[in-house]
């Protein structure tokens, strides 16, 4: 099965709080030039989980309308979730949803691609990084990173 994790784009630096903290211009042409780049592999994805906060959700909207998705809203996106409750959620996860696309934060999106395959803090992921692993389970050490993309 195919997991693509995606960082949000640059986002603005002050808001009213974090949660609201919303894509700068810049941060928007991070993830379409992203989406372009990565076009063959992402028009696989069947289904499209982002975090509430506005940054990922305007990220995920960037990637729905550029391949037909619908983002669904999950909570346990937030950026401070621990690594091992995403994974129970991905392990409990009927297969028909993959390949799936998580929209999510540091330092959630980093642990979860080096915790996945196993490579400690190797692969770092800046605003609108892309990853894509490949496992038969999720859980720790299990994956395979296929290819990384950071903003061109």
């Amino acid at each position: 099965m195919l997991l693509f994790v995606m960082r949000h784009g640059h986002a603005e630096p002050f808001s009213k709080s974090d949660e609201t903290r919303a894509l700068t211009e810049d941060g928007r042409a991070e993830v379409a030039a992203v989406c372009k780049e990565r076009a063959s592999e992402l028009a696989q994805v069947k289904t499209l989980w982002a975090s509430p906060f506005v940054r990922t959700r305007q990220t995920a909207k960037i990637v729905a309308d550029t391949f037909g998705l619908t983002v669904e809203i999950q909570e346990l996106l937030t950026g401070d979730t621990p690594v091992d409750q995403l994974l129970d959620a991905l392990a409990q996860a009927d297969p028909s949803v993959f390949p799936l696309m998580l929209v999510s934060h540091q330092p959630l999106v980093g642990r979860l691609v080096n915790g996945l395959c196993g490579s400690g803090d190797e692969h770092p992921l800046g605003t609108a990084s892309l990853a894509c692993v490949r496992s038969d389970v999720w859980a720790t050490g299990c994956a395979e990173l296929e290819w990384l993309q950071h903003r061109p």
